[in-house]
């Protein structure tokens, strides 16, 4: 049985930490069969996974993840974290919780994160952006008075 609470640290270390050429020790972390879901993707094994972070490198600059908050309740820990990059020269700021479950060894089963990808992302682009902020303000609660 693995002790959850170092499994945790490894595994906020090595997000923390990540460059491309550590891609290659993913199965140090998750388990063969393990299930990443984000706004953008859904896959389970880790050569699927790999592939995700290696898009991640690919596509961004500099992209960095920095852990606020990691708490562990048995075999499952939430993960406040906060992923900084740059996109053709533009940064990027995502904030966001991770919920991952890990098994009997001590790797993560499954790694889910939510986060708001119309606010944080879709929002930010200039035609699908002003288009999201014009349905938002249809549908709120509270109108603007200017």
């Amino acid at each position: 049985m693995a002790n959850h609470q170092l499994a945790l640290n490894d595994y906020v270390s090595f997000f923390e930490n990540m460059k491309t050429d550590d891609l290659v020790h993913l199965d140090r972390f998750f388990t063969s069969d393990a299930h990443f879901k984000d706004p953008f993707n859904e896959v389970h094994g880790i050569d699927k996974i790999t592939h995700i972070f290696e898009h991640m490198f690919n596509t961004l600059s500099n992209p960095n993840f920095h852990v606020d908050e990691a708490l562990l309740t048995g075999d499952v820990a939430y993960i406040k974290w906060q992923f900084n990059a740059q996109l053709k020269k533009k940064s990027i700021t995502l904030i966001g919780i991770s919920r991952v479950v890990f098994n009997q060894q001590g790797l993560a089963s499954e790694h889910i994160d939510y986060w708001d990808a119309s606010e944080q992302f879709y929002m930010k682009l200039p035609f699908i952006g002003g288009l999201l902020r014009f349905i938002q303000r249809q549908v709120s609660a509270i109108k603007a008075t200017n």
